[in-house]
């Protein structure tokens, strides 16, 4: 079982690409950001080639964050995620069928895993279950439930997060997050949205990881 640091490290950067990887941009989180000296406190240590770059890019934008800054990523944010223009398919349905469906088999699968494990997706209704931001805020709940038994010293309670987790990631997200992720940087604007799909991409090899070290 990986320890309890690492366990919160991963389970707070899933947070934070859920919050960002949506319709709507939470401007009082990259304020908060800003405040944080974001790009010094990452919680992924170790970052790779992708992380590197993409802290390099958010460090310049969180340090002139401003309120024409903030209306610029706004607007990147409407156009990736919301259109008009061919806006960045967010689900797991569109990049893993033939015919890239929006619904398919695996948004079911999704929305089973959360109704099996108590998760009620944020914003229900609005999106399908197997979107991007509702995939990374399941397994940052898994990891912070982990945390919590870790801390009770309930080990077969952590053991079954952490596997239910594992499993989860590697049954969805492992199969089509990394393209949608190349999607975002390839289409973004903003150093904001580059700079936080490269992030993505290093929190993706970061999770596999930890659900190998784990297993």
């Amino acid at each position: 079982m990986m320890d309890a640091n690492t366990l919160i490290a991963s389970s707070a950067a899933c947070g934070f690409l859920a919050r960002i990887f949506r319709p709507g941009l939470d401007r009082d989180l990259l304020r908060r950001c800003a405040a944080d000296r974001f790009a010094e406190s990452w919680p992924i240590d170790g970052a790779g080639a992708d992380g590197d770059a993409g802290l390099a890019l958010l460090g310049p934008v969180f340090d002139g964050l401003d309120e024409p800054a903030l209306d610029s990523i706004e607007r990147d944010n409407t156009a990736l995620f919301i259109g008009p223009d061919n806006p960045v398919p967010m689900w797991e349905s569109v990049w893993t069928t033939k015919d890239r469906l929006l619904f398919a088999d695996c948004t079911s699968d999704v929305e089973q895993a959360f109704a099996r494990a108590g998760f009620v997706v944020p914003g229900a209704g609005r999106e399908p279950a197997d979107h991007l931001a509702h995939e990374f805020s399941f397994i940052a709940a898994l990891l912070a439930r982990t945390v919590a038994a870790v801390e009770a010293g309930n080990t077969i309670q952590a053991r079954r997060q952490i596997e239910t987790a594992a499993a989860f990631f590697d049954q969805h997200p492992a199969r089509w997050a990394a393209d949608c992720l190349r999607d975002i940087e390839a289409r973004a604007s903003t150093d904001f949205y580059r700079g936080a799909a490269l992030l993505g991409t290093d929190a993706m090899a970061a999770l596999q990881r930890l659900f190998t070290v784990a297993a």
